[in-house]
This record gives structure tokens, sequence and C-alpha cells, in this order.
């Protein structure tokens, strides 16, 4: 009963995966545009789903706990390729393939280079608070003391009360 439910939960994540980005593409090739998409956003995604792949199949976990990140990759790379695309230069995309491509064998050079990549992959969104209080995000002074993370996104908001 244990491994057909852990089967189970392995296929539906594979499947979510599957169908997670594909909105976001069919709507990026009606529109023949990329507008609104950011293309570091994209990169660091990309990035990030390659090392959690990499880490992953380097350390011999069972394929169902990460097959869902080749899919998601295959999707980020066909948004890259739309945004190289739609703004009129493909081949600017080379040097972010050739990249990705050496990253995935350096990656696994050392034992220590892996966990390293995989560490900073886990916090890599650590900085985003910062970034909210430089955009002008301020926690509300009438829900009283409480970090960042405590409170959550109810406890922002986006005007400064001074």
């Amino acid at each position: 009963m244990r491994t057909l439910l852990l089967g189970a939960c392995g296929w539906g994540a594979l499947g979510l995966g599957a169908g997670l980005k594909l909105p976001q593409v069919v709507a990026v090739l009606r529109a023949r545009s990329v507008r609104g998409l950011s293309l570091p956003g994209l990169l660091l995604e990309l990035a990030g789903f390659l090392v959690c792949l990499r880490y992953q199949s380097y350390y011999e976990y069972p394929p169902l706990t990460y097959l869902e990140y080749p899919v998601l990759i295959a999707q980020d790379v066909v948004l890259l390729l739309c945004v190289f695309h739609f703004n009129g230069n493909v081949k600017r995309a080379a040097p972010y393939v050739i990249c990705f491509v050496a990253a995935w064998f350096l990656l696994t050079l050392h034992k220590w280079i892996i966990d390293l990549a995989m560490r900073g992959q886990q916090v890599r969104s650590a900085p985003a608070p910062v970034g909210h209080w430089r955009l002008g995000i301020r926690e509300r002074s009438d829900l009283g003391p409480g970090g960042l993370h405590q409170r959550g996104k109810n406890s922002y908001d986006f005007t400064d009360h001074r």
C-alpha cells in the first residue's frame, strides 16, 4: 500500500510539473511576445531546476522523486528560446546553453561542488525580504512585532505610513 501511494504521489507530481508552465508557453506563443517575462528570473529558475536534478541524480534518489525536473527544464528551455526568438536574435541563446551544459558536468566533479550548489539553490530566495524593504514594503505597525517570515504576506503594506 505504501509503495502504491508513493508511486501515485510521484506520478502526480510529474503530471502537475508537466502542466505547470504549459499555460505560460501557450500564452507566449499566441501573443508572439515575451513582454512581462523576466530573462534573469527564467535563468535563475532554470539553474535551480538543473541543480536540483543533478543533485538528486548524483545521490541516487529514486527517479520518481525528481522526474518532474526534466519536464520543467524542457519547458523553461522552450521559454528561453521564445525570449530570444521574439526579441529577434536566437543566436544569443548559445552562450546560455553552453553555460548550462558545462554546469551540468562541472557540478559533479567533486562532492563539495554539488553540495554547495544545492545549498545555494535552497537559499536563493533569502534576499527577497531585503528587496521588499528596499521597494518600500514595510511591516504594518498595527500587527505588532514579528519577523518577516513569521507574519507572511498579510503583514506587509505597500504604502509607507511615515
